[in-house]
């Protein structure tokens, strides 16, 4: 079996747990579980644009964020262009979860709240 469809099996079940997991606190918890799968939807999207410039985590030091800036002065106005073009389609997937996930909190929460009357 070629090693593309290894990787895809194990990453399809790990979405597939993922799904369980999101299906299993809904099913639980009603609405509350819909509002909470939205807030996690929601950080996600935030720590993901949060990511998008560069490396962020405990092992950034001030000579890597350097040369990373001394090889984004170094690039072609056209390499410029292809990075900003991918960061924009970026920005706007992670704005798009970002809805998707208040829209979930705000659903479920609205929907709690009515339930509970």
């Amino acid at each position: 079996m070629p090693l593309k469809s290894i990787v895809m099996a194990f990453v399809l079940s790990g979405w597939l747990i993922a799904a369980v997991v999101a299906f299993m606190i809904v099913a639980y918890t009603s609405y509350f579980g819909v509002a909470v799968v939205g807030v996690v939807i929601w950080f996600l999207s935030a720590r993901v644009d949060q990511d998008r410039d560069g490396a962020v985590g405990a092992g950034v030091t001030p000579g890597f964020l350097a040369r990373q800036f001394r090889a984004r002065a170094d690039m072609s106005d056209s390499e410029r262009q292809a990075l900003r073009s991918e960061h924009s389609q970026e920005a706007r997937t992670t704005r798009l979860f970002r809805y998707l996930g208040v829209a979930m909190t705000l659903i479920g929460l609205a929907g709690f709240w009515f339930y509970q009357l």
